[in-house]
Order: C-alpha cells, then structure tokens, then sequence
C-alpha cells in the first residue's frame, strides 16, 4: 500500500501587499519549497490581499479571513481549515494555537512578548492584553511544538533560559537577505538616485524599522546630536507609527532640521537608500536576528550596532559594535567609521559576511526540519492540550 505523499501546511497569511519582515521571511521560503519538494503538496494558508502568493503543480492556496496572530489561530487553529493526522503545520510567527491533532513546527523570531514586552509596546494597557496573548502562544509553542525553529543561536539560547526541555527539539535556521540587496557598481548613480529618494544630496546616516521602544531609535537620535557634521542628515524608514515622540526629541536636541522621514519604501528604493547612505545604524536594546544589518551588509552598506547578542552573530565582526542603550558609544561609533580606511574595509567585510546568509539554504534546511517533524508527529500530550 502506498502512503500518500507528504503534506505540508504553510501559514502564509503575513504575505501582503504590505512589507513585513515576518512577510518576507514566509514568501522567501514558499518561492522555493515546493521546488525543492516536488513530490510533497503544499498548502498554504493566505491573506485574502495576496490570496495567490505562488502558483506551482504541488500548492493549493487556501485564503484565510482571520488575521494570522488573532484569536482564532490561537484558541482554535483547528478551525481555520481541515488538516489530517498525517499533516504538518508551519506557524512562522511565533506562536502556536491549542488542539492541534498533526505535527507542528513554529519558528521563533524572538522572545521578546516574554521577557521585554515593555520593549515591544510602550502603551501601558493596550500592552498588557497584547503580552497576555504573545506569551501564552509563544510559551505553548515552546511546550509542544514538534520541531521549532529559531532565527539565531542567540534566539535559540533564550528559548532554551525560558523553557530548558525544549533544547532538543530547536533547530537554528539564518535569516537572508533577499536577491535585490547588492552592492552598486555605480557609486555616482547610486547617490544621484538617493538624493532624489530622500530630497537632498547631502551625507545621511539611515534607521530602518518600525518605531518600537526596543529599536532604540531614540538613542540614534541622541548619537546623531552628539556627533554628526552640520552637512550630515538622519534619515529615518519609519514603517509605523511614524515619528511617535522622536519628533519631539528631536526639536529638544536641536537637530530637527537634521531628520528626514521616510514611508514604507519599496524593495528597490531600500535598496538605493542603503547604498546611498554613510552608514546604517542599528542601536537595538534587544534584537532577535537584525535583518536591515544583513541587508546593509549585502548592499555595501557599513553598519554600526549595538552589541546585543542576536546582532554581534550577525554581523560577524563585520560592523562597528557599541554598548547596548549608550548613545555616547553609538556616537563614538560614527566617529570611528570616519577613520583612515575602515568605511571601506567594513564594505567588503559585509559584503563577505552577507555572502554566508542564504535563503536557498535556509529553504533546504527548513524542508529538512517539515520531514522530521512528520515523521515524528505531534509531541505526546499536544493532541488533547
């Protein structure tokens, strides 16, 4: 008797119009499974603005009305389609809903919701509810995943502090940076293109990310006032919240004028921003991977950032480290990249670092983790949690 082929579920949902790292990191990863698996069925759960992420002999796409982290996938993911016994589900956002009957593999961004969730959401009440869902999905996760996947040893090491029995079941699988991040080998109309992008052709350090406490974009603020040239701008890709309180610090520091704002920006356009720019700062109180270091690095964009663990892995000694949450060392850190040679040097380090990250990899390694997780199913006790 011949067993059916294999069965993977997919949840794709956080593939939108709109980018988001986790967005990124799913589309990344279904443009290239099924390739790679062409014996397997895919099934992919989607958001009804992209209902049809990929179209391929072996992928059913499925949309889903109910957003990806909402109470529906974690009361009752069993709800949201008819999966079967021999099924695997991929939950690529952290968290895992209860009664599942199949395999699970949930990958792990960071454990922030549980340990620093001041750091995630500086609204007091709203904080509150929004900790007591992510903690109770991440921590399940933790408890009954099958397979669980964490984008950095330094994640890895803080799922393993929270919850030590789930040391064997975590396998380390890096992020990348996607194939339009590259080096420009025409420096002139890089800048030219950056200067139309930002609307001046003066010097600028970039920040990318969304304006949350643990970014530490205040702390670049204060670097900045402290150590940029009169001609020098900040320029900030605020995704969210845009400008919440950091207009106002920086009016106090006096370096108003000095900013520049950002919307969400297409691919492209990061892209330009980051080989156009001096430098990227990323000054992170906490980080569970760092993409926009990868995708500096891959750009030709040297980076400066602070020494929390996820980034140090990262960056691989590739950029200029500063003490976490000290904006005197971030702005040492400017300071030291305009010394003799090394803006130079730490462009091709990064482009060598950026070299080491792929998603090709990343896709194969994952396909790896889906087949280990059939073969061994549900973990005891998950089928009746």
């Amino acid at each position: 008797m011949t067993r059916d082929p294999a069965r993977f579920v997919i949840d794709a949902r956080y593939v939108r119009s709109r980018p988001s790292g986790i967005g990124n990191y799913v589309a990344a990863l279904i443009a290239r499974l099924p390739a790679l698996a062409p014996d397997a069925r895919f099934r992919l759960w989607t958001h009804p603005e992209r209902p049809t992420p990929v179209v391929a002999p072996n992928v059913v796409c499925v949309p889903v009305a109910s957003v990806a982290d909402g109470l529906s996938t974690l009361l009752r993911p069993s709800s949201l389609d008819q999966l079967q016994a021999h099924d695997m589900v991929h939950f690529p956002f952290s968290l895992l809903g209860r009664g599942l009957r199949c395999a699970t593999v949930v990958t792990v961004h960071d454990l922030m919701w549980i340990e620093h969730p001041a750091k995630v959401d500086a609204r007091p009440l709203l904080r509150r509810a929004r900790a007591s869902f992510y903690q109770h999905g991440m921590r399940h996760a933790l408890a009954r995943a099958t397979r669980l996947i964490a984008v950095s040893r330094a994640t890895a090491a803080r799922m393993i502090a929270v919850l030590p029995s789930c040391a064997n079941r975590v396998r380390v699988i890096y992020n990348a940076a996607g194939p339009a991040f590259v080096a420009t080998s025409d420096p002139g109309g890089a800048a030219r293109r950056a200067a139309e992008l930002i609307g001046s052709d003066a010097p600028y350090y970039l920040v990318v990310g969304k304006n949350e406490p643990y970014k530490g974009h205040e702390v670049a603020l204060q670097a900045f006032a402290r150590e940029a040239r009169p001609e020098e701008l900040l320029v900030l890709v605020q995704r969210t919240r845009r400008g919440a309180g950091l207009q106002r610090l920086a009016q106090q520091l006096g370096i108003a004028s000095k900013l520049r704002w950002l919307p969400t920006l297409s691919e492209p356009e990061l892209v330009t921003a980051l080989q156009g720019a001096r430098a990227l700062l990323q000054p992170s109180l906490v980080e569970g991977f760092g993409i926009p270091a990868l995708e500096a690095m891959a750009s030709g964009c040297p980076v400066i950032a602070s020494d929390t663990p996820a980034l140090v892995e990262v960056l691989g000694g590739a950029g200029v480290l500063t003490a976490v949450g000290d904006a005197a060392s971030l702005a040492r850190g400017m300071n030291t990249l305009r010394q003799g040679t090394l803006r130079s040097e730490l462009r091709e380090r990064g482009l060598e670092r950026a070299r080491a990250f792929s998603w090709d990899s990343a896709a194969a390694a994952t396909l790896e983790v889906y087949r280990e997780a059939r073969a061994l199913g549900a973990p005891a006790g998950s089928r009746h949690a």
